[in-house]
């Protein structure tokens, strides 16, 4: 009797979720000591520990500190990019379809406080993939070509970089930083800025 292997049913072995589970929990206890100890005051055996793991078992995951920054920066980097994937798959552009959207952002980076403060810390230089995934945010945005057919494919680069960016800027300085604002006056503005470059009527 022959029996079919994962990679002909396209199931994923328990073995390899397991691995799957243990490394996302690895990223979640890093990036809670990150967050609150910093780079330099967090040490391997404290991830380790706090993960009630062994310092081999941590290492047969990540290489070192460096590389679980560079998993959790990408982490948050992925999420975004699927993020501006929703918002590339709206079927129009209006006050109350753009507001949804930043409004599912703005949760998003809520539930996402310690590897988002990870991120913004600097710890690790990422130059060597920030345009690329910027790259991916912009053609992940502008996905739909119907809407985005009003301006140029130049003019269409530099607003969706400019949307990106600002948003990124707003929602860091705000939800990173501790700049002090009022929720749902955030979205609102956030939804007037989007709505006036994309000339939303």
């Amino acid at each position: 009797m022959e029996t079919e292997s994962t990679e002909d049913t396209g199931r994923v072995s328990l073995r390899e979720m397991q691995k799957r589970n243990s490394r996302a929990h690895f990223l979640s206890i890093a990036a809670e000591l990150f967050a609150e100890r910093g780079y330099r005051g967090t040490t391997i055996d404290d991830i380790a520990a706090a993960a009630g793991a062994s310092r081999a078992t941590l290492y047969s995951y990540f290489p070192g500190k460096d590389a679980i920054v560079k998993a959790i920066v990408t982490q948050v980097w992925d999420a975004a990019e699927a993020l501006y994937a929703d918002f590339g798959a709206l079927d129009e552009w209006s006050t109350d379809a753009i507001a949804g959207w930043l409004e599912r952002v703005v949760r998003t980076w809520e539930q996402s406080g310690s590897g988002l403060r990870v991120q913004s810390s600097g710890a690790v230089p990422f130059d060597e993939f920030y345009l690329e995934y910027h790259g991916r945010f912009i053609a992940a945005l502008t996905a739909n070509s119907d809407l985005w057919s009003r301006f140029d494919d130049d003019e269409q680069q530099r607003r969706a970089l400019l949307l990106i960016s600002g948003l990124e800027l707003f929602l860091n300085t705000w939800m990173v930083r501790g700049w002090p604002m009022d929720r749902a006056g955030a979205i609102t503005t956030l939804t007037d800025s989007w709505c006036a470059i994309l000339r939303v009527e």
